[in-house]
């Protein structure tokens, strides 16, 4: 699996981890080690794509991130992939503005899926220095 798409039906709670990832926290180790490295990846991208700067946050089976440009904040916030009924981590991300890194109770918030986010950030930067 290469790209965060590619875990959208994935079962982190059930999956057959590849030996490398054994031990204490398997399941937790596989998120950390394989997926976040994935995730951290498209999300640099997605920043550089957008002109912004990114503050990538993992956690225990979720990431958060902060996306700054031009002084404005958007904060995206991806659920805990163990509750994946139907994809929903993936078909469900937060986002929304921000007015710092600090700022994790901002603006309203919005969801949109994953695919979807590029076009989501694009327009709320675009409506924030209007």
């Amino acid at each position: 699996m290469k790209t965060v798409k590619d875990f959208r039906d994935y079962d982190f709670e059930n999956c057959n981890v590849p030996e490398e990832y054994w031990g204490d926290y398997t399941h937790a180790n596989y998120f950390k080690k394989a997926f976040i490295p994935i995730a951290r990846k498209e999300f640099k991208a997605l920043a550089k794509k957008l002109g912004a700067e990114v503050t990538f946050s993992p956690m225990y089976f979720e990431w958060s991130a902060f996306f700054k440009k031009d002084g404005k904040f958007i904060y995206v916030s991806v659920g805990d992939v163990r509750y994946n009924v139907g994809g929903h981590w993936y078909d469900n991300v937060l986002y929304r503005t921000a007015q710092s890194e600090k700022d994790y109770s901002g603006g309203c918030n919005n969801f949109c899926s994953y695919e979807e986010l590029e076009e989501r950030l694009s327009d709320m930067f675009e409506r924030m220095v209007a």
